[in-house]
């Protein structure tokens, strides 16, 4: 249908609208500006309010990149007034500060639900003291969850199955599409038909904070919107296809969405890049069931993260929530899944429900030829972890790591041992389907590849408390000014994740003769989480990661771009500072007698 002009011109006028801006007077430690809530007029009777933290919000991976990010809310305000995906509870005492000075709350009718969320109790809970009229509208798990959370009170609840409508008045009939996944089964996203604008939620999300807020420029935002779509989409990526053709018949404008810039410019080359990354997901030759349940969202933390190390490992990953998959689902993919990992907490000594019957289906499936995985979080003593675990050895099964127990909630080194783990696995998996055949002579091309040389070096990496470093030889010069590098770097490599733009490591280049026990170190396999540097003398350079004392040199970095190429990432980054340690020295370098491996 054609746009009406009105809207048009609001969304022209927006680019240059100055939005207001309310300002928390609470400046956290991590923070370098104090969190605020930015508002801003993106449609007919339509506003967005973006609740704003330029520090990591949380120890979870699809923060990692800590760019910070945005909680997107949004209010219509027509006949009735409909308030869209309230932020959680880091962000209520600013975010009510904003909403008080922009809505009569005595006048608010409807509190639409994108998805649920324990954090997001505080602001609901506010929402009701201020405004005890309201009406929820969300999916059916959603109003169970609302219902769980204030049971003693009669709170009123709309829920939306697919087929309801919701009139706000001047031309706002709100369509609701249910898309659950195994990480939000309560997901829900809000058409517009007056202002085509799609409300997805998590779908088309990115966690970074800016002054902009659309995606105009939006080749400055791609980067963040993969990374968001690997952590948190691509474990169930047979679900984010059936969203996008849910979607697929909406005149849509603009997607608001849950976080980051909302997208207008880039949403038709965005959707087309979500089902392409779908697909390569579900194209995957070898898939991993990763089947879990989570009391207090601990155990679905390490889920994600381990999923994002099988992702990175080049595996599928068939994401099941087993407190909302049906028996059936649960074997299907167990049945075609390559191998298992398995996720409980522990809950009065015990396993869940969902957990006991998951586990009954893989015993009784009982092909023992599967790799298998056990790991879950507990608040004191985790013997639903040790059940899992002996039934899963009684039944015959190999284990492709150690169970993984975690008190309460994991903390980012515990995160990033996850995702080594996940990555782990996905080459142990990646190995063992090869056939081996016998090893042919080099190609006339493949020894030219080779006589390619390149400088021995260590790259360390640090973000937080996470350290972790690799051997390079595929090292080069880039630039004279500014004076810069690139390095190649293994997409399964566990440093990779620390190697997005704003991200520091050292270069240490490494003197002829001493390398070689470098070498022998760091090509040895690794177990998730030890230390690289254990036997070796390092200092801390001043962006904070290691400095080898045996280095003829080092380079202090930092990320600046990066290009995926094939099997690797090729990472640019300028050089800040670094020193020449042992000018007498002649830098190693690795001879090669083909270009098919290191």
């Amino acid at each position: 249908m054609p746009f009406p002009d009105s809207i048009s011109n609001v969304f022209t006028s927006a680019k240059n609208w100055v939005s207001q801006v309310f300002y928390s007077q609470e400046k956290s430690m991590t923070d370098s500006k104090p969190r605020d809530v930015q508002i801003l007029p993106i449609a007919t009777n339509t506003k967005v309010l973006r609740a704003r933290s330029w520090s990591r919000l949380r120890f979870e991976v699809e923060y990692a990149l800590c760019r910070g990010t945005t909680a997107n809310c949004y209010l219509i305000e027509a006949d009735k007034t409909a308030l869209i995906d309230p932020p959680g509870e880091g962000f209520t005492n600013i975010y009510f500060a904003a909403l008080q000075n922009t809505v009569n709350l005595r006048k608010l009718d409807y509190v639409i639900l994108g998805h649920f969320s324990p954090n997001r109790i505080p602001t609901l809970k506010a929402l009701l003291e201020l405004a005890p009229q309201i009406t929820f509208v969300c999916s059916m798990v959603g109003a169970n969850n609302l219902r769980a959370s204030f049971p003693d009170q009669d709170i009123k609840v709309l829920i939306m199955r697919g087929k309801e409508t919701l009139d706000l008045g001047k031309g706002h009939v709100l369509k609701f599409l249910p898309t659950p996944s195994p990480r939000w089964p309560e997901a829900l996203c809000t058409y517009d038909q007056q202002t085509q604008i799609l409300y997805t939620d998590k779908l088309f999300g990115s966690h970074i904070c800016g002054d902009e807020v659309f995606d105009d420029n939006s080749e400055a935002f791609k980067e963040d919107q993969r990374y968001y779509f690997n952590c948190l989409m691509a474990p169930h990526a047979t679900h984010v296809e059936a969203a996008l053709e849910k979607i697929s018949d909406l005149q849509v404008r603009m997607y608001a969405v849950g976080h980051g810039p909302l997208i207008r410019t880039g949403l038709i080359e965005l959707t087309k890049a979500y089902s392409e990354w779908s697909r390569a997901q579900k194209d995957r030759e070898i898939s991993v069931a990763l089947l879990y349940a989570s009391a207090y969202g601990n155990t679905a933390t390490l889920a994600q993260a381990i999923a994002w190390g099988l992702t990175k490992g080049g595996v599928a990953v068939k994401s099941i929530n087993c407190e909302f998959a049906s028996p059936g689902e649960i074997r299907g993919t167990v049945e075609q899944a390559d191998a298992f990992i398995i996720g409980t907490p522990t809950i009065g000594g015990h396993a869940p429900t969902p957990i006991h019957t998951a586990l009954g289906i893989v015993l009784a499936i009982g092909d023992n030829s599967k790799l298998a995985g056990v790991f879950g979080s507990y608040g004191w003593s985790g013997e639903a972890l040790d059940l899992v675990e002996g039934k899963l050895r009684d039944g015959g099964y190999r284990f492709g790591f150690d169970t993984l127990k975690v008190k309460f909630k994991p903390d980012e080194v515990t995160l990033k041992m996850c995702e080594e783990i996940g990555t782990d696995f996905a080459q142990s998996l990646k190995k063992a389907k090869k056939i081996r055949v016998p090893q042919q002579p080099a190609t006339p091309v493949e020894q030219a590849v080779g006589r390619i040389v390149g400088s021995v070096c260590v790259v360390a990496a640090k973000q937080g408390e996470v350290s972790t470093a690799m051997l390079g030889t595929w090292v080069s010069q880039a630039t004279f000014n500014p004076p810069g590098i690139t390095v190649a770097i293994a997409k399964e490599r566990a440093v990779e994740s620390l190697m997005y733009p704003g991200g520091k490591f050292v270069l240490n280049v490494l003197p002829d003769g001493v390398h070689v026990d470098y070498m022998r170190h760091f090509r040895k396999n690794f177990a998730p989480g030890e230390d690289r540097f254990a036997n070796f003398q390092t200092v801390e350079a001043d962006n904070g990661c290691a400095v080898l004392t045996d280095a003829a040199a080092y380079l202090e970095c930092s990320v600046n771009q990066r290009l995926e190429c094939g099997d690797h990432w090729v990472v640019y980054a300028t050089v800040d500072n670094g020193k020449l340690l042992k000018p007498d020295t002649v830098t190693a370098v690795n001879h090669r007698k083909t270009g098919t491996h290191y």
